[in-house]
């Protein structure tokens, strides 16, 4: 859908580069001609990523974001003239009911899903307001209507989804703009190992189309939303779904009682 060259002369940070949503993302942005910084905690993963983009377009830097110091290292090893991007993709969630998490269990995803997104975004606002950037987080389809054997996730992300539209909001005078993408279904290896092919296909059809999202589609929509024809979208949550908040849902557990 988009030009070849488009993102030429930009730079983009994607965290969760070394595999899944995260790899298709880096290496689109990259084959449009964006420069990319990605980070994952396994470098090896990170290297597989930056084989799969045109040389010279991929930066590899390992890095924990839940390790405060660690981030702040991270950002400031970024160029100083600024970021056109910021994706925060890096995530992650065990499927449980509500009444089986765990405190554990439960700050650990809010850490990683919530806390560790405020963190580098916060860190990242002078460099994105020196090239009046846009900043891109994953959501879930059902972060606004709930999504049983999600409880902590959902929160996390809707916590997301509160930030991003206080954040458009406050730095709106300084060109940064925020949204959110919900994406259905997306089988990644980590979600495949995570399910059998029933639970897959009961998913898929939980949406009106039929079908999962492919990390494609997620990948083409960033860098739609960092481009030109973004420029007047901010505060948003855009659903790639294929109709699923608009129907049953995705769940990842069974009514109780079921």
């Amino acid at each position: 859908m988009l030009a070849e060259g488009c993102l030429a002369g930009r730079r983009g940070l994607v965290t969760g580069a070394g595999s899944g949503i995260g790899r298709a993302v880096a290496t689109r942005l990259a084959e449009l001609g964006m420069t990319v910084t990605g980070v994952g905690r396994r470098a090896e993963a990170l290297a597989e990523t930056e084989a799969l983009c045109p040389p010279g377009r991929f930066e590899a830097r390992p890095c924990n974001l839940r390790d405060p110091a660690a981030l702040e290292a991270l950002v400031a090893g970024l160029p100083d003239d600024g970021l056109d991007l910021l994706v925060n993709n890096a995530g992650g969630q065990f499927y449980a009911p509500a009444e089986a998490i765990s405190r554990r269990g439960w700050e650990a995803v809010i850490d990683l899903n919530l806390t560790a997104v405020f963190a580098l975004t916060q860190a990242c606002r002078s460099r994105l307001a020196a090239r009046r950037g846009a900043v891109v987080s994953l959501s879930l389809s059902g972060v606004e209507r709930g999504s049983r054997g999600l409880a902590h996730s959902v929160a996390a992300r809707a916590g997301v989804l509160g930030l991003t539209r206080t954040l458009a909001l406050e730095w709106a005078a300084e060109g940064i703009r925020l949204n959110c993408l919900a994406p259905g279904t997306v089988v990644t290896e980590a979600f495949a190992a995570a399910a059998d092919e029933a639970e897959i296909a009961r998913l898929a059809a939980a949406s009106p189309l039929g079908r999962t999202t492919a990390p494609e589609e997620v990948a083409e929509l960033v860098a739609f939303l960092a481009g030109p024809a973004g420029a007047m979208i901010t505060g948003q949550l855009l659903h790639l779904d294929g109709g699923a908040d608009l129907g049953p849902g995705l769940h990842m557990a069974e009514p109780a009682g079921a």
